[in-house]
């Protein structure tokens, strides 16, 4: 068969061409091998709801029943279920503005290290009975109106079952007051798992209410009402998003921050080393923008004006801050957030004066607001993600102390089970515990202290095996002497100091001295005069010297004249060279 090539009137693959020829008729062969293609409908997101609904109906009957399985279901096919009952999401563009805010809030929530859909720790992404059926009727029966954080993201994106972001609020805050209801008894009766999942909500809770009145300043009302904490300590299961409940928030973070110490590294590692260290770095690095370079010009370097200390009686600036943060010198937050705010609170003291005549001073008051503002924000992030850690790592750390004595009652249970059976002799103690703690040894050999002898004898180091340390002795010790070498170094510059100090003193007084030398010589040049003047001729000096020697030459004895002796100089001979040319 001679295959015919494509004319240029008529394309090749068919249908559309440019010329009026008949176009070749395209057979499709299908492999008998492979099944055909299944014939489930699609359900299209622009498509209404009642026939979404009833085409995944009839996709659901004609696909075989699934399979039970014993213990919990999978985390991505329980959400992929909750999804299914909400067909319909519309896309970020299709959204109101405070349906965009509560989508924008409701990532920032999911970022969460407890509830992040990659690893949580805490599940609380899809209803109860669905991942644990076995809890149906318990939950039921406690639990009057079930939600879960999957299906609050649902109904947000399909849109029309919320009218306003205070009711998609009242939903996510409710997935946490459902599970400190439901975990209250079990965390009553000492159950661990109940007790962790309730610790969790009530933090979860408060973070839940900080950050969404911190997102949601364009929504919040001017109600005066404050919601307060429940008659037991537990934070408000639903608030209300106003200003005031806003500034209330904002102190309860103030007071978890502000007085927060700073877990600050030791002198010589490198910097920032603990995630304390790192958040104080971030808040400095926030006014170090390339765009915030025309307003921060003014207030990076320590470079004030003559009279600068007249008006401000505690100079700042933002190099300050950043050396004092690296030395360690900051115990708490507050100290740092307090230092900055300083920078530009001076600025705006010292410019306002001249920022009508002065052009520099106009700039440097402006750009102290601009900053001022920025910080502010800063201040608002840093302190949400710190009160944050901080509520986590005391549930942490009441988790591990709970997980540890439960550990050691179970440890205690199995000695005295295993002393009922006989495998364990009687004289056991059940109340001890063994552990083996597996830990990383360094060996020094250490040069035994030499006796001073009559006769040199040959030295040999020979290894001991009391000379081994472990590796947490030998940093300790390490440390130890760097503080050491820290505290004498510090000594020594004090004295130093005060030695210059004494010396620069010592100039002074010597200085005054001086002057008041002269001055003093200078007056009795005045009063000589008159003094000699006054002076009979019995007191005045003799031009011939003394009055003893007046009194010598009366008698007729002479007077001793003394010539000192010259001294000779002896002169140097020359030593003639050792050899000459001449």
């Amino acid at each position: 068969i001679k295959k015919r090539s494509a004319s240029p009137a008529q394309p090749i693959g068919g249908g559309g061409g440019v010329g009026g020829g008949k176009s070749a008729k395209r057979i499709k062969l299908e492999d008998p091998s492979k099944p055909p293609r299944s014939t489930t409908p699609r359900i299209s997101i622009t498509a209404s709801t009642a026939a979404a609904a009833e085409a995944a109906v009839k996709a659901k009957a004609k696909s075989p029943a699934p399979q039970k399985k014993e213990g919990p279901v999978p985390l991505h096919v329980a959400i992929a279920e909750v999804k299914s009952r909400y067909p319909l999401r519309r896309p970020l563009k299709l959204l109101e503005e405070w349906e965009v805010t509560c989508a924008k809030f409701f990532k920032d929530l999911m970022k969460h290290s407890w509830i992040s859909v990659a690893r949580p720790k805490f599940i609380y992404h899809v209803p109860v009975p669905i991942i644990f059926p076995e809890l149906t009727q318990a939950y039921q029966s406690k639990v009057k109106k079930p939600m879960d954080l999957t299906t609050a993201e649902s109904k947000l994106f399909q849109g029309g079952l919320y009218y306003g972001p205070q009711d998609f609020i009242d939903d996510v805050a409710l997935v946490f007051a459902n599970a400190i209801t439901f975990n209250k008894a079990g965390r009553d009766e000492g159950d661990h798992l109940s007790v962790a999942y309730y610790d969790a909500s009530i933090h979860l809770l408060k973070y839940t209410r900080w950050l969404s009145l911190e997102y949601f300043q364009k929504f919040l009302s001017d109600d005066p009402h404050t919601d307060d904490a429940l008659p037991d300590g537990l934070p408000p299961s639903n608030w209300k998003l106003s200003q005031a409940n806003r500034i209330k928030a904002r102190q309860e973070m103030n007071d978890v921050v502000v007085g927060e110490p700073i877990d600050k590294s030791v002198d010589g590692d490198r910097f920032p080393d603990t995630w304390m260290e790192s958040e104080c770095e971030k808040l400095l690095k926030a006014l170090r923008h390339q765009s915030d370079n025309k307003n921060m010009m003014y207030f990076i370097l320590e470079n004030y004006p003559a009279d600068y200390t007249a008006f401000i009686s505690k100079p700042m600036a933002w190099e300050r801050v950043q050396k004092n943060l690296r030395k360690r010198k900051y115990d708490k937050f507050g100290e740092v957030v307090d230092d900055l705010r300083l920078i530009f609170s001076n600025a705006q003291k010292y410019n306002a004066r001249h920022k009508e005549n002065d052009e520099t001073s106009r700039r440097a008051y402006e750009g102290a607001v601009i900053m001022a503002g920025k910080l502010e924000v800063a201040i608002d992030k840093m302190i949400i993600t710190v009160s944050d850690r901080v509520g986590k790592e005391k549930v942490d750390h009441t988790m591990e102390e709970r997980e540890a004595e439960a550990a050691e009652r179970a440890e205690e249970e199995r000695i005295r089970q295993a002393v009922a059976n006989g495998e364990i002799s009687a004289g056991t103690q059940p109340g001890i515990r063994t552990e083996t703690v597996e830990t990383v040894r360094v060996v020094q050999r250490r040069p035994t202290a030499r006796r001073d002898m009559d006769m040199e004898m040959p030295f040999f180091d020979e290894d001991d095996a009391s000379h081994e340390q472990s590796h947490v002795e030998s940093m300790r010790q390490q440390r130890a002497t760097f503080e050491r070498q820290q505290r004498e170094r510090k000594s020594l510059h004090t004295r130093f100091l005060s030695t210059g100090a004494l010396v620069f003193a010592r100039q002074v007084q010597s200085e005054h001295a001086k002057k008041w030398a002269d001055r003093m010589a200078k007056v009795m040049e005045l009063k000589e005069p008159a003094k000699l003047a006054n002076q009979t001729d019995e007191n005045k000096p003799s031009e011939l010297g003394s009055k003893v020697a007046k009194k010598l030459r009366k008698a007729g004895r002479p007077q001793i004249k003394l010539r000192p002796k010259k001294l000779v100089k002896k002169r140097k001979r020359e030593t003639p060279a050792p050899f000459s040319l001449e």
